[in-house]
């Protein structure tokens, strides 16, 4: 027979009402109804001042009763029998902290709550977790995410067990280990009480099956509406804003008058964008072209001009047309192309189409010279016949923004943290984003730094106990380096990868950073065994090169100063001789 404690606290609640709804997981019990009149009689040192007096009562009972305490509305989503099995339970109600409005224990008398009572005497504590970390001798708030056993004898279970909703938008989620659902004196939020109600209609494996099915909607919702938002913005966006951007554009470009070339870029692109800064002169920004007129217009200051070459550095909408009006105005000028993805890009709609139309105006000599930062699609673009050159990026920083060893790590608030920055963080399959946060993890005393930080980010993280933290949206390249120069080192370590500006642009401000075996970079170097990591799906693999370059921190830095003076030569070759083409 079950001993259920019905515990009237702060959170009131009836017992029949939590007998009716879970009855049929409950059998055979009897009720305890501890009142506060009851509680009265409890002998106790405690205050009800004392904010661990409500889990000092509950603890008190159980040490004198044993059994189940109940506090406040507890909903059963499946049989917990086999818990009853344990001397002691319970579990966390967040990501830091233990909940009390469950509790089990056996037989009275138990050895775990009576040292638990005897702390909370002590009345040094004001949480629970605290105590519990004390007479565990562990810290609790580090272990929210695992089962723990203690000899077998005590359990406590991560939150998705009998927390699930998420009052506190800390990433919490319904998992397939849900048992109960403990509910707060508080309103539940809108999203979580959908998804109760999905769960009560469908069970808990229904519930996840459905999760799994809108989750892959909503992706492929969100790319739509980003092809929909690329296809119709001259619709959407067709005001001042879009004229004055191409009256800038042609004012730029008159500027260069009798220049030997200019070079296009997408503003809003901003790793192509930093990337072309690093390496070429007479930048033009340049947005998508709406309409064949505006193409013209540019086109014809271009020629105006007396510009020998055209740059395309990336390929975005419309700029098919500008080219197509430069080789129609003057056959003789030279247009070439700047291709900063690889061949795995295009399973993505806009790269196939914007890999396809480039490929086509060369196939018809519209486009002189298709360039790349990778070295694989050169030598394959080549073998096809194209006229082709490799352009190496290298990144070259103002003396201003490089890393002061006096700052790094300043703003740790453990000088013993590991701080690992991963700043390629989206859900794209190319970023590679779970398996490094699976690395990451490992990592003993390690925090994550992302940006962009997702809330499917938090979740992960959660779920694999690491410390995380972030920015939610994008931030400036100047603002970006110094938040680099704050870490231990940084990951970018991606599926797919021509020539990444990044872990150049870490080592320059002085904080090393893995990559994967998808770039040029250090190759037939001895840089290569302690940056490059060979197998980007390898969460041990990464993990183990984490420590390994960690160890070697100051003899990567040597090697890199003596690599980088020899990649900015090649890369200053690589630039003149494309433009010499």
């Amino acid at each position: 027979m079950i001993k259920i404690v019905h515990y009237i606290s702060f959170l009131n609640n009836n017992i029949i009402k939590f007998i009716s709804l879970n009855k049929r997981f409950i059998k055979d019990f009897e009720v305890l109804t501890y009142t506060r009149d009851k509680i009265k009689n409890i002998g106790t040192t405690i205050s009800e001042t004392n904010e661990l007096y409500n889990d000092y009562i509950k603890l008190n009972i159980l040490y004198n009763q044993g059994g189940l305490i109940v506090d406040g509305k507890v909903e059963m989503i499946e049989n917990i029998d086999i818990f009853f099995k344990h001397d002691m339970f319970l579990g966390f109600c967040d990501n830091k902290n233990i909940g009390t409005n469950i509790i089990w224990c056996k037989n009275p008398k138990n050895e775990y709550v009576k040292r638990l009572l005897d702390k909370i005497e002590e009345n040094i504590y004001s949480e629970i977790t605290d105590v519990f970390s004390d007479v565990l001798g562990q810290d609790m708030k580090a272990n929210y995410n695992s089962i723990i056993n203690i000899d077998n004898k005590l359990f406590i279970y991560p939150y998705d067990y009998f927390y699930p909703i998420d009052y506190n938008n800390c990433g919490k989620d319904i998992s397939e280990n849900l048992k109960t659902i403990i509910y707060e004196k508080r309103s539940v939020p809108f999203r979580q009480r959908i998804k109760l109600i999905s769960l009560k209609i469908f069970g808990l494996s229904g519930y996840r099956y459905i999760v799994t099915l809108l989750r892959t909607l909503r992706y492929k919702l969100a790319r739509k509406r980003y092809l929909m938002k690329e296809n119709l913005r001259d619709k959407v966006f067709k005001s001042t804003d879009y004229k004055n951007q191409i009256n800038n554009s042609i004012e730029i470009i008159e500027k260069y008058y009798n220049k030997d070339y200019i070079i296009l870029h997408n503003p809003r692109w901003l790793g192509v964008t930093s990337a072309t800064k690093e390496l070429f002169e007479n930048l033009v920004p340049l947005q998508e072209i709406y309409n064949k007129n505006d193409a013209k217009k540019i086109a014809e200051k271009i020629v105006s001009c007396s510009i020998k070459q055209v740059i395309f550095s990336a390929f975005c909408f419309g700029w098919e047309d500008l080219a197509r009006e430069l080789k129609s105005i003057n056959g003789g000028i030279k247009i070439k192309v700047f291709w900063h993805g690889s061949n795995s890009q295009v399973i993505d709609e806009i790269n196939w189409k914007t890999n396809t139309i480039v490929i086509l105006l060369h196939k018809k000599g519209i486009i002189d010279v298709f360039a790349t930062c990778k070295e694989s699609i050169l030598n394959f673009y080549k073998s096809q016949g194209y006229k082709t050159a490799f352009i190496m990026n290298t990144v070259r920083l103002p003396e201003n923004q490089n890393n002061e060893n006096g700052n790094i790590n300043s703003n740790k608030t453990d000088k013993n943290e590991i701080k690992i920055g991963l700043y390629a963080a989206g859900l794209d399959w190319r970023k590679n984003m779970y398996n490094q946060l699976a690395a990451i993890s490992l990592i003993k005393n390690s925090i994550a730094d992302l940006i962009p930080l997702s809330y499917e980010a938090k979740v992960f993280a959660r779920k694999h106990n690491l410390k995380i933290d972030g920015l939610e949206k994008g931030i400036k390249r100047e603002e970006l380096l110094k938040r680099i120069a704050l870490n231990d080192i940084n990951l970018y370590v991606t599926f797919s990868e021509c020539a990444p500006m990044l872990p150049i642009e870490s080592m320059e401000v002085g904080v090393v950073c893995l990559t994967g075996d998808n770039n040029h970079y250090f190759k037939n170097t001895e840089l290569e065994k302690y940056l490059i990591v060979n197998r980007e799906d390898d969460i041990i693999n990464i993990s183990e090169k984490i420590k390994y370059a960690l160890d070697n921190k100051e003899k990567i830095m040597t090697l890199y100063k003596e690599w980088k003076k020899q990649n900015d030569i090649l890369s200053l070759q690589s630039v003149n001789n494309f433009l010499k083409m």
